[in-house]
């Protein structure tokens, strides 16, 4: 598939895998959920996406007492992008990289997800 159009550079992957695993490391558990994503013009090409559970102190926009300030704090789990968080062994770019399939490509990550351990 190609997107025609002058602010798109990059070729367009489409969602083919998602995994969702607990992983300890150290004391921390962290609920992840990994993406793999293929081009949709190469189908060696792929990247990967690594999303942590992660709980945030927020507050809401509404409701709203008379000087316009959050009524409520909330603390709510919110899915992050970690992807940097992973990438630490540099065997290969989570953004672009090759793979003969999904099933290998996510074994690479896990792989990677070894050895950084």
């Amino acid at each position: 598939m190609q997107i025609s159009h002058s602010a798109i550079t990059s070729p367009v992957f489409e969602l083919v895998k998602t995994v969702l695993f607990d992983i300890t490391l150290v004391d921390t558990y962290i609920p992840t959920r990994i993406e793999i994503w293929k081009d949709t013009e190469r189908n060696d090409r792929f990247r990967c996406y690594v999303w942590e559970l992660e709980h945030f102190n927020l507050n809401p926009t509404f409701p709203q007492d008379d000087q316009g300030s959050s009524i409520h704090k909330t603390t709510d789990i919110v899915q992050v992008e970690r992807s940097w968080r992973y990438g630490r062994t540099k065997r290969f770019n989570f953004q672009e990289f090759e793979a003969t399939s999904r099933e290998e490509a996510l074994a690479m990550f896990v792989d990677d997800l070894k050895l950084a351990t």
